[in-house]
């Protein structure tokens, strides 16, 4: 995995294998606190149900993420809950009432949501937004992370720090 810090606080991280997308997912879980909110876009198959998947394992979740697709919703239980949401299928902000995310966001827990453009239309409050793109090889997978906000700024810096002391140990 190849990790580099740009301008802006935006982190990219060159994921060479499925098992480092995850990786690299339950290292961020081992950041996140609660209110933390993601919006991760990419095409289909680009990896970011996996990185959920990572995150659960980080949070140290009963259950292991799986595509929400259907249900919309999946709620993980682990030392911080997290929500993970794909909206692929809703065509705009009005398509959000029955969901009832104005509830579920007061929760104490942790959020990833996939296709979330809906959301973002009408969110004001700080986030990251994660892009999913696929790299010369098969399985590889670039991550951007463009920190808005502080708080995310801060995240993308603890997750530098994490990830380089994970390559320099060989943990």
């Amino acid at each position: 995995m190849r990790v580099k810090k740009e301008a802006g606080g935006k982190l990219v991280v060159c994921s060479e294998r499925p098992a480092e997308t995850e990786e690299l997912g339950k290292v961020l879980g081992g950041i996140l606190q609660p209110g933390d909110l993601f919006f991760l876009s990419g095409d289909l198959g680009s990896g970011k149900t996996l990185f959920v998947r990572g995150v659960t394992l980080g949070l140290e979740s009963a259950e292991t993420a799986t595509s929400p697709t259907f249900a919309l919703i999946h709620r993980y239980e682990g030392e911080l809950p997290l929500y993970h949401l794909d909206l692929y299928r809703l065509s705009g902000p009005e398509d959000l009432a029955p969901l009832a995310l104005e509830e579920i966001m007061e929760e104490e827990a942790a959020f990833m949501i996939e296709w979330g453009a809906p959301v973002k239309e009408i969110w004001a409050g700080p986030y990251m937004e994660v892009e999913f793109t696929r790299g010369e090889k098969e399985e590889e997978r670039i991550l951007s992370f463009h920190p808005k906000g502080e708080r995310y700024q801060e995240i993308n810096h603890s997750l530098w720090l994490a990830l380089n002391k994970e390559h320099t140990t060989g943990m």
